[in-house]
């Protein structure tokens, strides 16, 4: 009888936990897609470290726009902004912002909306995708198995 009691309470800790762990997870402010070796995305790179070096690791996503998924993940994104898809590099979605190419305008464009974003906060580009409600619903899908399966237990003992 202890056995699943054990079994069920080391489950209801593991669920508790990965939704504490999944809700503390940051989401990119910056998503940006490059190509290896073009000089405006180097530039880009470096305009951009410069701007959220106080900020933690994960603000900024970059995709290389070769690798696989990188341009699902671009068409993706530009549908959901409501643009073409973008022929040149870099690309850097934030907020309701798409950056496309290095200059002077991109930069401007940049600052402004980065300070926005880091004063009054911003959506992560990421959960303008469908499959971000999903990842948004998982912590509470898994408090709700948690309950369910523990009232179970309950139930049944």
């Amino acid at each position: 009888m202890r056995a699943p009691a054990a079994i069920l309470t080391s489950l209801c800790i593991l669920l508790l936990t990965s939704v504490a762990v999944f809700s503390a997870q940051a989401e990119p402010i910056l998503v940006v897609f490059y190509e290896e070796g073009c000089p405006s995305c180097e530039e880009m790179d470096e305009l951009l470290a410069g701007m959220t070096i106080d900020e933690p690791e994960g603000a900024i996503v970059r995709h290389e726009i070769t690798e696989p998924g990188s341009m699902e993940l671009l068409a993706a994104l530009a549908k959901t902004y409501d643009v073409d898809i973008p022929a040149t590099v870099p690309i850097v979605f934030v907020a309701d912002d798409v950056v496309v190419g290095m200059g002077r305008t991109q930069e401007f464009t940049l600052r402004n909306a980065i300070g926005d974003c880091l004063s009054a906060g911003c959506e992560t580009p990421m959960a303008r995708l469908p499959i971000s409600q999903m990842r948004t619903d998982l912590p509470r899908l898994a408090l709700f198995i948690a309950v369910f399966l523990a009232i179970a237990w309950f139930q049944l003992h």
